[in-house]
């Protein structure tokens, strides 16, 4: 994908949720400032092992053996966007390899599932850990699958062979799915925060 496409489609799935969030809450200035810069620098360290993970959780399910794997990209190499996981013998249209491709999307939406519930349920009181858990939990995930989603046209995306083993009408049809249900999670998260936390009392009981 073009560099400055992916800068825009970070600020608008990443970013721009969390200023929302911040600016309309009764943090003081210092804590939004420190926030905003510092949450995304999180969520970019971590995206890519999470995304990963899941994948080395799908070869762990077939039983598949893992050749090689890059977690974190070697930022101290100059490289700020290269993380994988290498299967031995590669991925094929077959079931195994299906279980292995979708894997973290699965979890991006279990993921989605669980901050919505932690966002609702408890009462964060400190802006960081707010943030934190708004952006790992939810805010990650959507990136995510939008980011992959997108990657499709590009023909670069775990998706392409996921459309061959399943067919493209469900492969878009979770996507859209997946992504309508996200929106939604956000954007009532979004309106529960507002004013947070001088009015927790009214609006999170």
């Amino acid at each position: 994908m073009n560099p400055i496409l992916r800068i825009i489609e970070i600020l608008i799935l990443v970013v721009l949720p969390l200023l929302i969030v911040y600016l309309r809450s009764s943090w003081p200035n210092k804590e939004i400032n420190f926030n905003v810069i510092f949450l995304p620098l999180i969520w970019y360290v971590f995206y890519a092992p999470i995304h990963e993970i899941g994948h080395i959780l799908g070869c762990v399910i077939v039983g598949a053996e893992i050749k090689d794997y890059q977690l974190f990209a070697h930022f101290w190499e100059g490289s700020f966007g290269f993380a994988y996981v290498d299967v031995q013998g590669g991925l094929d249209v077959n079931m195994n390899s299906l279980i292995i491709l979708i894997s973290p999307y699965i979890l991006d939406f279990i993921s989605i599932i669980i901050g919505y519930y932690i966002l609702t349920r408890y009462k964060i009181k400190n802006s960081f850990l707010l943030g934190l858990t708004f952006l790992i939990f939810c805010l990650r995930p959507l990136y995510d699958i939008v980011d992959n989603y997108i990657g499709i046209f590009y023909n670069h995306s775990d998706l392409v062979l996921t459309s061959k083993i399943i067919g493209e009408y469900i492969t878009y049809s979770y996507g859209i799915i997946s992504v309508t249900i996200s929106l939604i999670a956000i954007i009532l998260l979004l309106n529960k925060y507002k004013n947070y936390p001088k009015v927790e009392t009214q609006s999170l009981e």
